[in-house]
Parts: structure tokens; C-alpha cells; sequence
């Protein structure tokens, strides 16, 4: 296994508040996912700033947008060429186009490198909001135990344990994509099993994982890529370190796998009964805002939308 890299020297085009934190909240956003990412910073406002600090690697925002969201951030970086995992030039041609948010994914195993000096991270991607944070601090808990912190994409809820043939198509597609990363035997391992979604995870600032991820990363993608490759590269480095705790589904629902309930408390819940309250919803899927926006699903049922308007 490589040695981790040591990170370069700070080079922030934030502010420097919030450095002394002993937690970097991550996240990375450009112009078409603004209005989401709006809606994560709002969810965060109650933060702790002194235990916890949100970071914002910028992957385009316009010069409006990022004035706008740079008070609600400890540290902002732009994303950095010297700072990603490459994929093979002619890929880049590919994929630039079908999928413009490739920095975002293969910027993933620098983010102790982009924000130095925390000693734990938490990933949240800008298409999630919360509505507890009470599991921010579980996860501080956690990686100060020197631990990965994910959820699985499973739940009685999901779409994808209701019928043997929806299972039987994710198995297949899953174990074909691994198959393509990793070679015959660890896509029969792993392929039955769920993924364990990249869009909040915990880790500390010195987890083996982080170079593995990175040397993983550069090898998969010589040769081929998938918007799903950081996610498979790094369930397969989770896999293999062990080391790690499952949160449930609750705290990063995928609502495109099940549509959240609003509960009489004015909360969204899973539609299964306990019906325990979603700590994060993770808007994810395409056409974002044409899904979410009418159901109300964005942060506050979206009415920020209109003071942002004129940055959008």
C-alpha cells in the first residue's frame, strides 16, 4: 500500500477562519449545482464553527455565486489541476461532455490536501441537505476512533429490494462495472453487494485510505471511465481496509431509491413504517431541480430559490 502523500502548502483563496477546527465539512459545487449547494450551507447554519468547518472546493461558481456563499464557509479552494486524478487524455474528450462534474469525483482522495490541518473529514456532496446534525457528531466520534464513516444504499424503503428482477438487474450492473475496474474476482465479491454511498462519508486526516483511494483511482481510470468510478474504487478500498461504520439509510436517503414522507412534525421521513425521520436527504438523480423543486424537497421547501434568483 503507498504511503500517504504530504499535503502541499496551504494556498486558500478563503478566508482562514476556522482552520483551528478539528472537523472540515467538504463539499465541492459549480454554477449548474448552486442552487443546491445554497441549500446545503442553509442546512449547516446552526454549526458549531468551532468544532466544525465548511469547506468549499469551487469547481466553477460564477464570481456573484461564490461572494454569495463565502460567508457561510470557513475555506474556499478552487479545484486544482495538480490536485485530481487524471484520466487517460482521450477520455477526458468523452466524458468532458456527457459528464462536467468529473473534477468533482476525481478531486475526492485530495481533500486533505486541498484543506490541511483538520483531523477529520466529512464529505457532503452539494445535491444533500440535512434536517439533524446529530449525526455529524456520531461521525467525529467515529473517525476520532480511527474509523470510515458510510451508509449503505439500503433500506426496506429502496426500490431496489422490491422485486427479484430490480435486484437482479442492480447485481448485474454492478458486477459488470466492477468487472471492468477490478477484474473477474472482485466483482464476484462485491457485486451483490449495495453500494456504500460517497456522498457523506467520515475519515480521519490520517486514514490509510486516502492513498489508496488516489493510487486506485489513477489505475482505474488509465483506461476507462464511469460517473461511478470514484464510488466503486472506493467501496472496493473500504472493502479491503475493514475498518468502518455502517450508518443507516436515514442519515443519506436516496430519493430517487424512495421518496421521502412529510410527517406531521413538519419533517421528511422514510415512507416505511417506523417512519424514522431522515437525517439527510441526498437529492440525487438528473434534472434536479425539475424533480425536487415542486415536491418541496429542497432545504426549507426551496424558498430561498427566490433571493438567488438573479445569481442563477
Amino acid at each position: 500500500m503507498p504511503e500517504p502523500a504530504s499535503p502541499p502548502a496551504e494556498t486558500s483563496a478563503g478566508t482562514n477562519a476556522g482552520t483551528a477546527a478539528g472537523t472540515a465539512i467538504v463539499t465541492a459545487a459549480d454554477r449548474a449545482i448552486f442552487p443546491l449547494l445554497v441549500g446545503l450551507l442553509r442546512s449547516l447554519a446552526s454549526l458549531d464553527r468551532s468544532r466544525f468547518a465548511v469547506c468549499l472546493i469551487d469547481l466553477g461558481l460564477t464570481p456573484e455565486q461564490r461572494a454569495y456563499v463565502a460567508p457561510h464557509c470557513a475555506r474556499i479552494e478552487p479545484i486544482d489541476e495538480a490536485r485530481i486524478v487524471h484520466p487517460a487524455p482521450d477520455l477526458i474528450e468523452r466524458i468532458a461532455p456527457r459528464v462536467p462534474f468529473w473534477r468533482a469525483l476525481t478531486a475526492r482522495p485530495f481533500v486533505p490536501e486541498y484543506f490541511p490541518g483538520f483531523r477529520h473529514y466529512i464529505g457532503v456532496d452539494a445535491d444533500t441537505w440535512f434536517q439533524r446534525l446529530d449525526v455529524l457528531d456520531f461521525m467525529v466520534q467515529e473517525t476520532a476512533r480511527g474509523r470510515l464513516v458510510i451508509a449503505p444504499e439500503m433500506d426496506v424503503a429502496y426500490k431496489t429490494f422490491h422485486a427479484a428482477d430490480a435486484h437482479e438487474d442492480f447485481v448485474r450492473d454492478k458486477t459488470t462495472l466492477t468487472r471492468g475496474f477490478f477484474g473477474d474476482d472482485m466483482a464476484a465479491m462485491t457485486g451483490a453487494m449495495p453500494y456504500y454511498n460517497i456522498g457523506l462519508y467520515g475519515l480521519p486526516a490520517d486514514a490509510p485510505h486516502w492513498a489508496m483511494f488516489k493510487h486506485y483511482l489513477t489505475e482505474v481510470t488509465k483506461t476507462r471511465f464511469h460517473f461511478l468510478c470514484e464510488s466503486v474504487t472506493f467501496n472496493i478500498v473500504m472493502l479491503q481496509l475493514r475498518n468502518f461504520t455502517a450508518l443507516p439509510a436515514t442519515c443519506n436517503w436516496m430519493c430517487t431509491l424512495a421518496a421521502p414522507v412529510k410527517g406531521d412534525d413538519g419533517l421528511w421521513h422514510s415512507p416505511a413504517w417506523p417512519f424514522p425521520v431522515i437525517e439527510m436527504l441526498h437529492l440525487t438523480g438528473a434534472s434536479k431541480m425539475e424533480r425536487y423543486a415542486p415536491a418541496g424537497l429542497l432545504h426549507g421547501g426551496g424558498a430561498y430559490l427566490e433571493e438567488i434568483a438573479g445569481l442563477l
